[in-house]
């Protein structure tokens, strides 16, 4: 679908002059071909112009950043290139040479115009430097430099910035700092860190930011305006707001949010570094190109329940075609189902999945059926049982229909999708079981000094794990 198609019309600035798409930047198991396949229809269909190739565990991205790809990665490397630019996006290759405390050397140098010949060859045409994620976080949250000063990583990017434009005229750089985010600076405008990158980077290079935090909240225009003052040329937002490979027992399937509109004229673009698990970065991805195009105004909710509707058809039901799936069903159903439910005869529809990426939306931020259900239980924690009257039943209602949802979710057409959420459905399938159990214990009115026990979750079983003693 097109970006006029959604209700957003294209904005003043083109694809051309605003860097807007995706970074797969995150620590885990990179996307595959087919996933950045998928990727990339999205991506063009939506008018989104920019794709920057950064997993972290690609071991010659980042660890041995100096080695080409042998043989058989270069091809894949060079379908992958191929397949990008069919799609009329931008391919930006990024090298991350910080681990190695000799990047800047003689030796060093040498080995990154070998490697970024070979992938000019393949056919890449723009680059990235990055120096993320290099130095000693002290407990401010402040940056301990140590031997990585701002004028090495600035030489390094300049000289290399004169060497790609030899061998193509038209290419881009990026640079992401050892100080991406506000809090690392400590703050901003005080930092002879940015400075001095602004002041030393060739003005064509162009500098990445997260925002105040490494996940932001918020990002505000007048944050990026004194950032701009600091590093010279405005920057182009590497967003974490999706990014969930700090914390694997969440996904964020809510909208772009927490920028407004106002932003887009103080940024040179925006590039999502969404979850790690491809397949539920649909709603991500979409409201992004949402807010991209938005013209006049932007509500995150509104073009969540749009996306939402646009993804519907990837969550088509496969329907048993033998005389088993007159049983079949009924069998697998859980007990705490209402008598009769067939949860594989009924299609997905938008408000079930309204309901699933409610309890998986944002960092800070439930989506409202979620909210509202925490709000339920925490009302019957601190009320008389005498006092609980329909809450209770609201309550199991919402957890039976997150069941049968659950339920339902197994019997995905698309499984890479189902496998994607399956874990994480799983566990909010158990805790809400879990907490219901406990206020059925509570309306039974326990004695005093009784502990609560279920016999379903049993200790070191259930949340079990050093992790979870630890916690």
């Amino acid at each position: 679908m097109k970006p006029a198609e959604t209700g957003a019309t294209e904005g003043a600035r083109s694809k051309s002059d605003f860097i807007c798409g995706v970074v797969e930047g995150f620590y885990g198991r990179p996307w595959n071909a087919r996933q950045r396949h998928q990727l990339f229809d999205w991506m063009e269909s939506w008018g989104l112009s920019t794709y920057l190739y950064a997993p972290k565990d690609d071991l010659k991205h980042r660890l041995f950043w100096r080695e080409r790809y042998d043989e058989i990665q270069g091809a894949e490397m060079a379908t992958l290139i191929g397949d990008c630019q069919r799609h009329d996006l931008n391919f930006i290759y990024a090298l991350a040479p910080g681990l190695d405390p000799n990047y800047a050397g003689a030796n060093g140098e040498e080995a990154l115009h070998r490697k970024a010949g070979q992938l000019l060859e393949l056919g890449c045409r723009h680059f990235a430097l990055l120096f993320d994620d290099i130095a000693t976080i002290t407990a401010s949250g402040a940056v301990d430099f140590g031997a990585t000063p701002a004028t090495e990583q600035a030489d390094f990017a300049n000289r290399f910035l004169k060497f790609a434009r030899e061998k193509s005229t038209d290419g881009r750089l990026l640079f992401c700092p050892t100080i991406y985010c506000g809090r690392m600076a400590a703050p901003v405008k005080d930092s002879a860190y940015l400075r001095e990158l602004g002041r030393r980077l060739d003005p064509a290079i162009q500098v990445l930011w997260t925002g105040p935090e490494i996940v932001s909240e918020t990002i505000t225009p007048e944050s990026i305006k004194e950032l701009a003052e600091v590093i010279q040329r405005k920057p182009i937002i590497w967003d974490n707001l999706h990014a969930n490979d700090y914390d694997l027992r969440r996904l964020y399937m809510g909208p772009y949010s927490g920028r407004p509109l106002e932003l887009r004229a103080e940024v040179a673009g925006i590039l999502s570094n969404p979850n790690c698990e491809f397949e539920v970065n649909f709603v991500p991805l979409r409201t992004l190109a949402m807010y991209a195009h938005a013209t006049d105004k932007y509500e995150p909710r509104a073009t969540y329940l749009a996306a939402l509707k646009e993804w519907l058809p990837s969550w088509e039901i496969e329907v048993a075609r033998t005389p088993a799936e007159d049983v079949a069903p009924a069998e697998m159903v859980s007990s705490a189902m209402p008598d009769g439910l067939m949860p594989f005869r009924e299609p997905v529809l938008c408000g079930h999945l309204e309901i699933l990426c409610d309890y998986f939306y944002l960092p800070f931020e439930h989506g409202r059926r979620a909210d509202n259900l925490l709000a339920d239980f925490r009302f019957l924690l601190r009320t008389p049982r005498d006092s609980w009257r329909d809450r209770e039943e609201m309550i199991l209602i919402q957890c039976v229909t997150l069941e049968v949802l659950a339920t339902k979710l197994t019997a995905l057409r698309n499984r890479d999708l189902l496998y994607a959420i399956y874990r994480h459905v799983w566990e909010l399938k158990e805790e809400l079981r879990l907490a219901t159990n406990y206020l059925a214990w509570l309306r039974n009115k326990p004695g005093l000094g009784e502990t609560f026990t279920s016999p379903e979750y049993r200790t070191k079983t259930y949340r079990g794990g050093f992790v979870a003693d630890l916690q």
